[in-house]
């Protein structure tokens, strides 16, 4: 109950500091070959937001779908479709069942099994800022390969089925959520010697187009469920582990390099300045006050967009004085965006 009422405050507070995304131009979208999909809910308005409009005008093209968790309001699709004005809106119960869980993010991946059919399909949660060009991102989609973030203590590669789970077998023995039991049972997935897995985070990855079926995630998702248990399975977090199985057993796939790409934990050894995408994720979210404040400076720099993409300087110092700042406080100083980097 504490974290809750913790979080309830923080997210108030948050909402009120980027209330002036509003006051944002809506995004000039156009029509491409790719579609950013995310799963959103009414209290993650203003944060969905600025993450789409933080990640789209790096693209300035694709499509957008906004599946709502059956909380959005007639208004909040009013206040969707004004700033983001080709916007898809749909909800849950308009995903074709399958023989998958249901709730969660499974209408979700459901719905990126149908979009692959003809459009490479970029996830991005609702809680995450893109603060740089995301140049491999962008060649991924170019080139057709599948990505994910990385997951919390993840093997930075893909690897086979057998060595995943061995080391989940090793350092992961006493997790009891879906993820680490799934894991941690890898060897007995049929045809698990020709299979692979990545520990990877779906709240930041990309499937190629033409890359996987509905019949695929049924696949995975049947035989993690022989492995896990009927009631273990339908637990909260199976799907991210389907989404790792689809991704990693994708031809040419790849994985978005730490610390570029990151969650962020509020860890003192990582060198969050060097991130062109963070993803703030719940428990961390609102600690020292880093996602409050490199929010606040995207949404600057949305309504002054000609000089967003024009400075050079860098967002270095608002990250130094987040560590110190309290999450009372506001950074004062006005900081231009990172040249765009061409790795």
């Amino acid at each position: 109950m504490f974290f809750r009422m913790k979080d309830r405050f923080h997210r108030i507070r948050f909402n009120f500091l980027c209330r002036n995304i509003l006051r944002t131009p809506p995004l000039q979208m156009e029509d491409a070959n790719v579609t950013f999909v995310s799963q959103v809910s009414h209290q993650d308005l203003l944060m969905y937001l600025i993450a789409i409009k933080s990640i789209y005008r790096f693209f300035n093209a694709g499509k957008i779908v906004v599946l709502s968790d059956g909380s959005l309001t007639l208004n909040d699709c009013v206040t969707l479709t004004r700033h983001l004005p080709f916007v898809r809106i749909t909800s849950a119960e308009e995903i074709l069942p399958a023989s998958t869980p249901k709730g969660g993010c499974w209408e979700r991946l459901l719905l990126i099994s149908d979009l692959v059919r003809n459009s490479y399909v970029i996830q991005v949660d609702s809680d995450s800022l893109t603060l740089d060009a995301v140049t491999e991102v962008f060649s991924f989609v170019v080139e057709n390969c599948s990505f994910t973030l990385l997951g919390a203590g993840s093997f930075p590669a893909i690897e086979s089925m057998s060595d995943a789970c061995n080391r989940a077998q090793r350092n992961n023995q006493h997790s009891m959520e879906p993820q680490g039991v799934g894991e941690r049972s890898l060897d007995r997935f049929p045809d698990s010697a020709h299979l692979r897995y990545v520990r990877g985070n779906a709240a930041f990855a990309g499937f190629a187009r033409d890359s996987f079926t509905r019949k695929d995630v049924e696949f995975y998702s049947k035989n993690m469920e022989l492995l896990c248990g009927h009631n273990k399975w339908h637990e909260w977090g199976s799907e991210q582990v389907t989404s790792n199985l689809i991704i990693a057993n994708t031809a040419n796939a790849r994985i978005l390099q730490h610390p570029r790409y990151t969650s962020y934990y509020a860890l003192p050894n990582v060198d969050y300045k060097q991130s062109c995408f963070v993803h703030f994720m719940g428990t961390h979210r609102f600690e020292n006050g880093c996602y409050a404040n490199l929010s606040q400076w995207v949404i600057r720099h949305l309504k002054s967009e000609e000089n967003y993409q024009s400075d050079s300087k860098s967002c270095k110092l608002l990250w130094e004085g987040s560590s110190s700042v309290g999450p009372a406080q506001a950074v004062s100083q006005q900081i231009s965006t990172p040249e765009r980097k061409h790795d």
